[in-house]
């Protein structure tokens, strides 16, 4: 099949386009930025420079244009903002026969607004969800420490630590927030996947070390059934068909707080595909209508993400 990967400089983009090529698909990679700032860009069949997502109209007439060219079939976004745009833009995309992989529209309405997600599991005795406010309703006894985030934000931007009553109050009012409970524990990652028939298997892990954006650099692979009973759970009630990337943090050893779901490949998803679980080509295949791999099981583990210098163009070069 034809694959059109956009964001190939993002984290997930070398397992992403490298499994898929593996599978023996064409491999069409998309960014922002020119092919020699990335190194994945080697790995990819051909490459295009394409307006950023926030000129939306740019940006869906520069992929249209791309999957004419390139004969794509399939089109797999890497990142939220991505996946909002084409999210507006599906019926486009169908009339040019091209699928997006990428969740439903009702979906993605609860995963991409962190409001909509708190209302739909608060009173709900399997998932625990922080007290939470809209700002525009905080009152002054809301419970300090706070997290302020903004409704549909993405990788920690726009986050904010609230540990006063000043701070409190300063927030109050503001457009596009929701407030909630600071709670203290360890963060843990979740890569779920699921098919339209409900069969399921999820990674979790521990992040140990983790970028300022909240992706984990090393990390522990948990064997624990009691959260992928939680996130089987949350998978079957928002309707999840393909992987998604489910965080929580872990006040004590056996209650999670559920902090977000991503609708997309989490930063770290080559951890899942290195313990043995395809979730790259098994979140392809529910989009082309193939199975999923079945269950594995795995061991508890530490695994760290390893970075390396690889020269990508040099002025002597003929």
């Amino acid at each position: 099949m034809n694959i059109l990967i956009t964001a190939i400089g993002s984290f997930s983009a070398d397992c992403v386009v490298n499994t898929l090529k593996q599978s023996g698909h064409k491999v069409i990679g998309c960014d922002i930025y020119p092919s020699i700032w990335h190194a994945v860009s080697k790995d990819c069949n051909k490459v295009y420079q394409v307006p950023p997502a926030t000129e939306e109209e740019k940006y869906v007439k520069s992929l249209l244009e791309i999957s004419k060219k390139e004969s794509i079939q399939y089109l797999m976004p890497l990142t939220d903002l991505e996946i909002d745009v084409l999210n507006c833009y599906r019926t486009l995309f169908e009339e040019n026969k091209i699928v997006l992989c990428i969740q439903s529209e009702k979906t993605l309405a609860v995963a991409r607004n962190k409001e909509t997600l708190c209302k739909l599991f608060h009173d709900d005795k399997h998932v625990n969800i922080p007290i939470f406010a809209n700002a525009h309703e905080l009152e002054e006894d809301f419970p300090l420490p706070a997290v302020a985030k903004p409704l549909n934000g993405r990788s920690s931007e726009g986050l904010k630590r609230i540990y006063s009553l000043d701070e409190l109050k300063s927030l109050k009012g503001s457009n596009n927030y929701i407030v909630q409970k600071m709670i203290s524990g360890s963060v843990f990652t979740v890569d779920y996947i699921r098919d339209k028939n409900g069969k399921d298997f999820a990674v979790p892990r521990e992040e140990l070390v983790r970028t300022k954006n909240g992706a984990g650099t090393t990390v522990r692979i948990v064997v624990d059934q009691e959260l992928k009973k939680i996130v089987s759970y949350i998978g079957n009630k928002i309707g999840v068909v393909g992987c998604v990337n489910m965080e929580f943090i872990g006040e004590t050893a056996d209650k999670y707080y559920l902090i977000d779901i991503n609708p997309r490949f989490s930063a770290g998803i080559a951890f899942s595909n290195f313990i043995g679980y395809d979730m790259v080509t098994s979140h392809f295949n529910c989009f082309w209508n193939e199975p999923i791999q079945s269950a594995v099981s795995f061991d508890e583990q530490i695994i760290c993400k390893r970075y390396r210098e690889e020269l990508l163009w040099r002025s002597n070069e003929k």
